[in-house]
């Protein structure tokens, strides 16, 4: 059995992380399967929208204690595991297209980077959150140090870091982490519904804008403005764009192709 599945509907890539008697906790073979799912979404032209959920119980429990898939005694294989497992969370991040957590239940450790890697992360009730390294005696992986204080500032995410406490979905909420609470089991119908509506949208116009929020924080505002002009002028020679004027101006809906 593959530890994660793939499947197209549409212009819809779905990854579903599959180790549900585990929680869908991270081992070597997660990590290498996640990344070349990742991979495959990221250069298929005909994908639009990604989702990322997991099977079971919940999202993911991190790290699997009990059997990583590698001799941890080993720093050459704790660094090697870590770094495919890397290769999945910059292939989220930096994908030029929507990419949507859909989570329930916990999503704890690497699991909970995973989900802060994706743009959008819609959340039942049931979903659960939390930086848990610290009651292991590690450091947050995944990218935890890096999304965290982006989302809810620096001195919140150095409670959460060092408490690892658990943050319920309400709270996540409040704080910025999430986009949107659901009932309980309906995190992927809606992220899936959310995801029809995007892969209908400019898909190359999408992932610039995506590229320049994520360079924005580093960046002053002269470079920014900047950023945008040469990326509007691309912008602009795009089908879509061209569509898009188009249906303004007849005053119908645009018929977006993503090129």
């Amino acid at each position: 059995m593959t530890t994660v599945n793939t499947k197209r509907n549409g212009a819809v890539f779905e990854i579903e992380l599959n180790r549900p008697e585990k929680l869908n906790a991270l081992n070597k073979d997660l990590a290498l399967d996640l990344a070349k799912a990742v991979d495959e979404a990221k250069n298929d032209p005909d994908v639009r929208a990604v989702i990322l959920y997991g099977s079971g119980k919940a999202f993911s429990a991190g790290g699997d204690l009990k059997d990583f898939g590698i001799d941890v005694s080993d720093p050459l294989q704790v660094k090697e595991f870590l770094q495919k497992g890397h290769e999945a969370v910059l292939g989220l991040y930096n994908m030029e297209k929507p990419v949507i957590a859909a989570v329930h239940g916990a999503a704890v450790g690497a699991g909970c980077n995973l989900a802060f890697a994706c743009d959008i992360i819609i959340a039942d009730e049931t979903a659960a959150f939390s930086e848990i390294f610290c009651k292991v005696g590690a450091l947050p992986d995944f990218g935890g140090l890096y999304f965290l204080p982006q989302k809810v500032g620096m001195h919140v995410a150095a409670e959460l870091i060092f408490t690892g406490r658990m943050v319920k979905a309400e709270e996540a909420k409040e704080l910025g982490l999430i986009n949107r609470i659901v009932k309980e089991g309906e995190a992927l119908a809606e992220a899936r519904k959310f995801a029809e509506q995007l892969a209908q949208g400019p898909t190359k116009t999408l992932g610039m804008a995506k590229r320049i929020l994520h360079q924005a924080p580093y960046m002053s505002l002269e470079d920014v403005l900047q950023l945008e002009a040469y990326s509007q002028a691309v912008t602009f020679q795009s089908e879509d764009f061209k569509e898009g004027r188009n249906a303004f101006l007849e005053k119908r809906a645009p018929e977006f192709r993503g090129r």
